[in-house]
Order: structure tokens, then C-alpha cells, then sequence
């Protein structure tokens, strides 16, 4: 019974200490990224070159559905367009970047211009409530299909290259993946460029974002400490229960050792009243 309890102590303890430390890595990244934003809230703050950012548009979303016409699509046959079915694959063109698309229905098939509801399942789509972590790059290196962050006014946009324009100096023509048409404006000049998307946490972003309140950042450094409390006042509990426990064991022994001696003490006088009479 000991050594189970005595193996549950050490889990808990070792659980405790595990989450305090992720805790504190958690607190001193999110404070390093606060500190950051307020000396320079011209640009979003990066830490080792990596840029966490929060998505809050759907542009980059693989959920939306498009409709595609005959004559959007690329690389086909008149007839090989006659005979497309549901979960077909097509291409079409956003400026130089060839787009895959899975066919969802079919609508007009008998008419002249059939067009297709397809999906773009990007395997680097973002969505609403991602943490996304963009890297610092060489925007000489960027190439049509990366997908970049970049500063829009105050606001960091990130969008997909369809498009290099390298007169003036190299700028960039981007586009959401969910949206229909290219971004208006005049191309994103690389001097505005924060980075390369290198990676999505998903729903993580919504929760970083709230650590930032004041109230998540009361919960984010109140609940560590309460729980560490918690965890010290019923480990201390338990060890003033044992001591008293282990002291009460050794009274009631030291009682009967008391008594033993008393009683040994009583039969040796009787003996030896008996002896004299």
C-alpha cells in the first residue's frame, strides 16, 4: 500500500512540476511577444525569426466551394470535359499559379457551358482560430504558390503568390485561396513582406489571442499558481496527518511499554512479599 501511494506522490509531483515549467515557457513567450508588439507596433513581433500570428479571415480557408466553368479550366479536352464526374480532379489558373480542384457536382451537363461546385483542399489552407507561425526569408528566394505574410496598412495579411512582378524592384501579386479574385491594389512590395507561412496550430490562435486579455492573463498566471498551492496545502496536510499519526502509534506504544513494566514491576513485589512471609 506504501509503495503504491509513495509511486502516486512522485506522479503527481512530477505532473506538477511538467506543467509549471509549460506554464512558464507559455507566460514568458506570450510577455516576450507583448513587450515586442508595444516598443515597435508598426510590425508584428517575431521571436527567433518566427512570427505568431492569429488568423481572423477566412481567405485562406479550404471549407469554401467555387463555382468553375468549362472554359476556366486548363490542360482538358472538350470531351474529357464532358465526361468529369464528382471527385475529378481539375486545374484552373489564379494569375501564373495552377490551382487543383476536386469536382463536388456537376451542373449543365447537356448545355454548351457546364460548370462545376469544386473544393480546393490545399494541404497549407489556414482557418479561422489557427495559430500560424511565419519564418523570416529572403524575398528573392519567394516564388509563385508560397504563401506570405505581409503588412497591409496597420493589419498583417497573409495570402498566396499567383504572381512576381520584377520591374520597380521584385513585388508580389496575391490572392486568398478563398476568395474569387485577386487581391486589388498595387502588388505587395517586398520591403512589406513579415515572412513565409511555415506552419498552422489549429483553434490555438483564438486561445493565444484571449492570453493576451487582461482576464486570460489573470487565468494564465493565477490558475499555475493556485493549482501549486493547492497541490503544497494538501500535500502538507498529509504529511502533518502522517506525523501525527505515526506520533499517536508510538504514544499507544509507549503506553503499553509503560503498562508491561508496571505489571512486571507489581508480580516482582508480590514475589517477594511471598518470599518473606
Amino acid at each position: 500500500m506504501k509503495k503504491g501511494s509513495g509511486f502516486l506522490h512522485k506522479l503527481a509531483s512530477a505532473i506538477g512540476i511538467l506543467l509549471i515549467v509549460l506554464f512558464g515557457l507559455l507566460l514568458l513567450f506570450n510577455i516576450t511577444i507583448i513587450v515586442k508588439g508595444l516598443i515597435n507596433s508598426s510590425v508584428p513581433p517575431s521571436v527567433f525569426g518566427v512570427t505568431p500570428l492569429v488568423v481572423k479571415s477566412g481567405s485562406m480557408s479550404s471549407d469554401v466551394q467555387h463555382s468553375v466553368y468549362a472554359n476556366e479550366l486548363v490542360d482538358i479536352t472538350p470531351e474529357a470535359v464532358k465526361a468529369l464526374k464528382p471527385g475529378d480532379k481539375v486545374y484552373t489558373m489564379a494569375g501564373d499559379y495552377r490551382i487543383e480542384n476536386v469536382i463536388v457536382s456537376v451542373n449543365g451537363a447537356d448545355s454548351d457551358e457546364p460548370f462545376f461546385l469544386v473544393e480546393r483542399p490545399a494541404a497549407d489552407h489556414i482557418e479561422v482560430g489557427d495559430l500560424i507561425l511565419v519564418k523570416s526569408a529572403d524575398t528573392n528566394t519567394i516564388k509563385v504558390g508560397d504563401v506570405i505574410s505581409f503588412m497591409e496598412n496597420s493589419s498583417v495579411v497573409t495570402h498566396r503568390v499567383i504572381g512576381i512582378n520584377e520591374a520597380n524592384g521584385r513585388s508580389f501579386i496575391t490572392k486568398g485561396d478563398a476568395n474569387n479574385s485577386a487581391d486589388t491594389g498595387d502588388p505587395v512590395p517586398a520591403d512589406k513582406v513579415v515572412g513565409v507561412f511555415s506552419s498552422r496550430i489549429p483553434a490555438l490562435g483564438d486561445f493565444i489571442y484571449f492570453l493576451q486579455q487582461p482576464l486570460g492573463m489573470a487565468i494564465f498566471i493565477g490558475v499555475p499558481v493556485l493549482t501549486f498551492l493547492i497541490y503544497d496545502i494538501i500535500r502538507r496536510s498529509r504529511a502533518s496527518k502522517r506525523k501525527t499519526e505515526k506520533e499517536e502509534s508510538l504514544e499507544e506504544e509507549l503506553a503499553r511499554l509503560r503498562a508491561m513494566a508496571r505489571e512486571l514491576e507489581e508480580k516482582k513485589a508480590a514475589e517477594a512479599k511471598k518470599d518473606n512471609d
